[in-house]
C-alpha cells in the first residue's frame, strides 16, 4: 500500500518541496499571491507544494485530496479545451466521465469536467472545477481512489463554495507565481528566470542570458524534466535537462537544485546559490531594482521608464546599455538614451539608442521611427 501511494503522489505533483501552511486563525488559509481565502475543512491538512497547494483528507502527501492551482485564463469553455489535451498526453487511459458543464457553488458559477484513468491498476476519480476571476483561473481538483476507501466526501464542493477572494489586487498587478522566479546580478541584469508561464509537456522552462566573447547576451531556454527530478531535504534536485532549441543543454551543470517558496526560490548550481524573486517583484528600500516585467498598469515614473528602457533594449539586442539619461518634454513625454561609453584605449565603439515615449512607457525608437512598448 505504501508503494501505492507513494507512486501516485510522485505521478501527481508537479513539486514537493518545502510544506508550508498559511493558517489565519484556527481554520483559514490566506494565499495573498493568488488572492484567495480558503476555508481548511475540519480534521484536513493544508500544505503548500511549491504553486499548488493541498488539503489532504486522510494521511499527508497521498490521495485523497483536494488541491488548487492558477493559471492565466479568461474563458472556461477554452481552459477546459486546452487542458483536456493535456490530461490525454498525462494518461493515455484517460476517460471524461462528465463533459464540461456548469455548477453553482456557493454563489460562484463554476465549469466542472470529470475523468478517470488507472494509476498502479487503481482507478482514479478526478474532478475538476474551474472559476475564472480577474484574468486567472482558479483550478480546483479532487482526486480518489474509490476501491481502496480513499474519498473526500464533499470536501472539493464546500472548499469551493467557501472560497472568497480577498481584492481585486490581482486585477491591478501582474505578480504571482504564475510569471515565475528570476535571478539577476548585482547591475540588474537578468541571468536566470524560472517560467512558470510557459509549461512545456508538464516540465519547467528555464530562461538564462549568457554573455559571449562580443559582449552580446544570448537567451537560451532549458527544460527542466519534473519525471526525473527527486525530492530531497535541500529541495528539488533535476538530474535532465534538454535545450529547447537544439536538445543541448550546454552552459548549464548537469544537475540543479531548486529549493521553491512562496515568495521566490534558490537555484543551487555547482554549489554556487541564486536567490530568485517573484517576476514583477520590486526591491525593497535602498536596494538595487530588480524586477523584470512592470507591477502596474502605469503611468511610470521616470526612473521607472529608465529601468524599462534598458530591459527592453536587452531582450531586442542581447546587449546592456550601463549609462541612461532621461529629458522631460513640454508635451509629457520623454526621451531616454541609453548609451555605452567608449573604451579609453580607444578600441571598442560606444553604443547609444534613444526612445521618445509617454508615460505608459508606449512610444518610437528615435533612430529607426519603428514603435516601441517598453512594457510587453
Amino acid at each position: 500500500m505504501k508503494t501505492v501511494l507513494s507512486f501516485i503522489l510522485a505521478s501527481c505533483l508537479f513539486f514537493c518541496l518545502c510544506p508550508a501552511a498559511f493558517a489565519e486563525g484556527e481554520s483559514n488559509d490566506t494565499l495573498a499571491d493568488w488572492n484567495i481565502r480558503i476555508a481548511v475543512p475540519e480534521n484536513a491538512v493544508a500544505v503548500l507544494h511549491g504553486s499548488e497547494y493541498y488539503l489532504y483528507a486522510q494521511q499527508e502527501g497521498s490521495i485523497p485530496y483536494v488541491m488548487l492551482r492558477t493559471y492565466r485564463a479568461d474563458d472556461a469553455a477554452a481552459f477546459f479545451d486546452e487542458f483536456t489535451a493535456y490530461m490525454r498526453r498525462q494518461y493515455p487511459d484517460l476517460k471524461i466521465t462528465a463533459e464540461a458543464h456548469s455548477v453553482t457553488l456557493g454563489e460562484k458559477n463554476c465549469l466542472e469536467t470529470d475523468y478517470s484513468y488507472q494509476v498502479s491498476g487503481y482507478d482514479v476519480r478526478d474532478r475538476r472545477i474551474v472559476i475564472i476571476a480577474d484574468g486567472t483561473a482558479y483550478l480546483f481538483t479532487s482526486k480518489e481512489i474509490d476501491e481502496l476507501g480513499m474519498t473526500v466526501g464533499s470536501m472539493l464542493d464546500d472548499v469551493v463554495a467557501n472560497c472568497q477572494f480577498v481584492s481585486d489586487s490581482r486585477a491591478e498587478q501582474d505578480l504571482g507565481l504564475s510569471d515565475g522566479y528570476l535571478y539577476c546580478d548585482g547591475n540588474g541584469i537578468p541571468e536566470y528566470w524560472l517560467d512558470f508561464s510557459r509549461i512545456v509537456d508538464d516540465n519547467l522552462v528555464l530562461h538564462c542570458w549568457f554573455q559571449s566573447g562580443d559582449a552580446v547576451f544570448r537567451e537560451s531556454c532549458y527544460v527542466l524534466d519534473l519525471s526525473s527530478a527527486e525530492a530531497a531535504d535541500d529541495g528539488m534536485r533535476f538530474r535532465q535537462i534538454r535545450s529547447l532549441q537544439d536538445g543541448d543543454a550546454a552552459g548549464l551543470p548537469e544537475n540543479l537544485t531548486i529549493r521553491f517558496y512562496l515568495d521566490g526560490a534558490v537555484m543551487i548550481a555547482e554549489q554556487t546559490q541564486y536567490v530568485m524573486v517573484p517576476v514583477g517583484a520590486a526591491a525593497g528600500p535602498g536596494e538595487k531594482q530588480s524586477h523584470f516585467r512592470p507591477t502596474e498598469d502605469g503611468p511610470y515614473q521616470p526612473e521607472e521608464l529608465e529601468i524599462w528602457a534598458r530591459f527592453y533594449y536587452f531582450r531586442s539586442t542581447g546587449r546592456f546599455l550601463p549609462e541612461t539619461e532621461i529629458i522631460a518634454l513640454p508635451d509629457g513625454t520623454y526621451t531616454i538614451i541609453l548609451y555605452e561609453a567608449a573604451r579609453s584605449d580607444g578600441n571598442g565603439q560606444a553604443e547609444s539608442v534613444r526612445y521618445t515615449v509617454d508615460a505608459y512607457g508606449e512610444g518610437k525608437n528615435n533612430r529607426t521611427g519603428e514603435s516601441v512598448s517598453l512594457m510587453r
